[in-house]
């Protein structure tokens, strides 16, 4: 200790003769260096005391076991994204499913490379994949996309909710609700049966199998057995596969009697097919075919067309029915100029006979000739009564539904067709909830059919 800086004992010992102001200023010194000495322990008791405190009520948040352990006091919930294969893959190599069906959705909207007389199928320079695919859809299609689109956004923005925040004083959020229906019976058989495909340049292609086993009854929905002859009432739901939020809405949400019909230019068609057979419903493919007034009014670049020859016709058939497996049968998108051409039609409706598949018009155009080509062919046919949804209105499609009651109370089975539309998917489901307390039956469209032979 120096003289500058005195000690305690050195200030004790200090003769009494010294002065008083003397004294008091030594005495001052000393206590300012025991506080420099003292100040340093004390800071670093404090310091270790509040970590000790941080960092307990830190591990009681973490590890403890109640509401707030390792949840944020607020967190923003939405429906959790899936590609149409669920959790989006990262493989670069396609996934390719029984028989050469691929299950990507690039390699299903692609045309085959080795389709006669098909269109050009490569993208001009400055458009992209999902362009292309958009510019094969009809104007109708582009309309159910963008009520899709419309209810979707809607619906997405109504599962928007904080979540979390209930659980600060102990409330617990609410569960996610059910995505099926509880009433659904089951899924139908994985599609497609590999003897009732046969492998083409153009791609897999439905065939009758050994002992006669046709696609249309091998995919067809089961009815039940003792099901009344009369009140029986068929529905399909068309232009499936355009937009996904659509088709997922009619999946999830109709009775899997109805039918679903798929469009050929939806991408990941074969896994649709597969959703919804998981579902309960049967599926059929869609052929365009010309209107009046094409190519104003164009169903697409593999309509089928009056102009064109047979040859070209069957190839184009052959690449639309190439697009997916395990569907019963078709159903003509349009047509009404080309269902009125014996020679361009009965070729057609030939082709689908030998395949095993059933044909269903869709009843739009009067003066149609495939009820009669089909009875001279023996092709499993039916014939829509009614267009259960010519407008978007809801007083129009429930007047349609009684209509198609009626029907059916007279003849014994009545079969509509109806969009794929979001609002008229609704319509139906509650309208289907209510036919057995009167009296009524809904059946698979495959039900519907009258065979000739």
């Amino acid at each position: 200790m120096t003289a500058e800086s005195p000690g305690p004992n050195q200030i004790e010992e200090a003769p009494s003769e010294a002065p008083k102001e003397t004294a008091v200023e030594a005495g001052s010194a000393g206590d300012e260096a025991g506080a420099r000495r003292r100040g340093p322990g004390l800071l670093s008791i404090v310091t270790i005391l509040v970590a000790l405190l941080y960092g307990g009520t830190l591990a009681w948040l973490v590890l403890g076991d109640h509401d707030l352990a390792g949840e944020p006091v607020a967190t923003l919930s939405l429906p959790a994204p899936e590609t149409e294969n669920g959790p989006a893959k990262t493989e670069e190599t396609p996934d390719m499913g029984v028989d050469g069906i691929s299950t990507d959705p690039a390699q299903q909207a692609a045309p085959p490379k080795n389709t006669a007389h098909a269109p050009e199928d490569r993208l001009p320079a400055d458009k992209t994949a999902p362009d292309a695919a958009n510019d094969n859809l009809s104007p109708a299609e582009r309309e159910l996309m963008a009520a899709a689109d419309r209810q979707s956004a809607a619906e997405i923005a109504s599962q928007v909710k904080i979540t979390g925040a209930a659980s600060v004083d102990g409330i617990s959020a609410p569960e996610s609700a059910p995505v099926m229906h509880g009433r659904l019976s089951g899924p139908l058989p994985v599609v497609p049966d590999r003897a009732l495909v046969e492998s083409t340049a153009q791609g897999p292609l439905p065939q009758i199998g050994p002992q006669g086993r046709k696609p249309w009854r091998i995919y067809a929905r089961p009815v039940p057995s003792g099901l009344p002859a009369k009140g029986r009432i068929a529905i399909v739901v068309s232009g499936m596969g355009i937009s996904e939020s659509a088709t997922t809405h009619a999946i999830e949400t109709l009775p899997p009697e109805v039918t679903l019909s798929f469009a050929p230019y939806g991408p990941g068609l074969q896994n649709w097919i597969d959703k919804a057979r998981t579902a309960g419903h049967e599926v059929l493919l869609e052929l365009p075919m010309e209107p009046y007034g094409y190519p104003q009014s164009d169903p697409g670049p593999y309509t089928l067309l009056t102009s064109l020859p047979e040859k070209e016709n069957q190839a184009r058939l052959n690449w639309l029915m190439s697009r997916f497996a395990g569907y019963a049968g078709v159903m003509n998108y349009q047509g009404a100029r080309f269902s009125t051409s014996a020679t361009a039609l009965a070729p057609v409706l030939e082709a689908l006979d030998k395949r095993g598949l059933m044909y269903i018009d869709n009843g739009a155009s009067a003066r149609s000739l495939a009820p009669s080509i089909a009875e001279e062919e023996g092709l499993p046919f039916a014939r829509a009564d009614r267009i259960v949804d010519p407008q978007q209105s809801a007083e129009v499609i429930s007047n349609s539904l009684d209509a198609l009651e009626v029907a059916a109370k007279q003849s014994g089975t009545a079969l509509g067709v109806a969009s794929g539309f979001p609002a008229t998917v609704d319509e139906i489901n509650e309208w289907a909830a209510g036919l057995g307390a009167r009296g009524l039956t809904l059946v698979p469209a495959t039900a519907a059919i009258r065979e000739s032979r």
